[in-house]
C-alpha cells in the first residue's frame, strides 16, 4: 500500500491524487520486483497526521512514518512533541554506525 502525506487537503481531491499516482502503482512494483514479490500498490490518503513546525524535521517525519506504518502503529502518534527526542536518537544511531568509506 502506498501512503501519502497531504497537510493541505484543499489543494487536491482524492481522485486527483489517485490519478496522479496511478503510474507509480505500476512502475514502482516493476522496479522492486527483483527485491520483493508485489503486483500493485494501493493508494491511501492520510489526512490525520500532524504537520511539521519547521523545515528541518521532514526527514525525521518521513522515517518515523515509515517506521510506524511498517510495525502497524497509528501514524497520528508521529507529532512534533516527540521530534527532538527522535532527532537525537537518530543522530546517535547514525553516529554509532561504522560509516567509513
Amino acid at each position: 500500500m502506498m501512503f501519502i502525506y497531504d497537510p493541505d487537503k484543499s489543494c487536491s481531491t482524492d481522485d486527483q491524487i489517485r490519478a496522479d499516482l496511478k503510474p507509480m502503482t505500476t512502475i514502482l512494483p516493476m522496479i522492486l520486483k527483483k527485491i520483493i514479490v508485489i503486483d500493485a500498490l494501493a493508494i491511501e490518503r492520510i489526512t490525520t497526521t500532524s504537520k511539521q513546525s519547521n523545515s528541518g524535521d521532514c526527514g525525521v517525519y518521513a522515517i518515523k512514518y515509515i517506521e510506524f506504518l511498517s510495525i502497524g502503529r497509528q501514524t497520528e502518534l508521529v507529532n512534533g512533541f516527540h521530534m527532538p527526542k527522535w532527532r537525537r536518537k537518530l543522530a546517535v544511531e547514525l553516529y554509532t554506525l561504522d560509516c567509513t568509506p
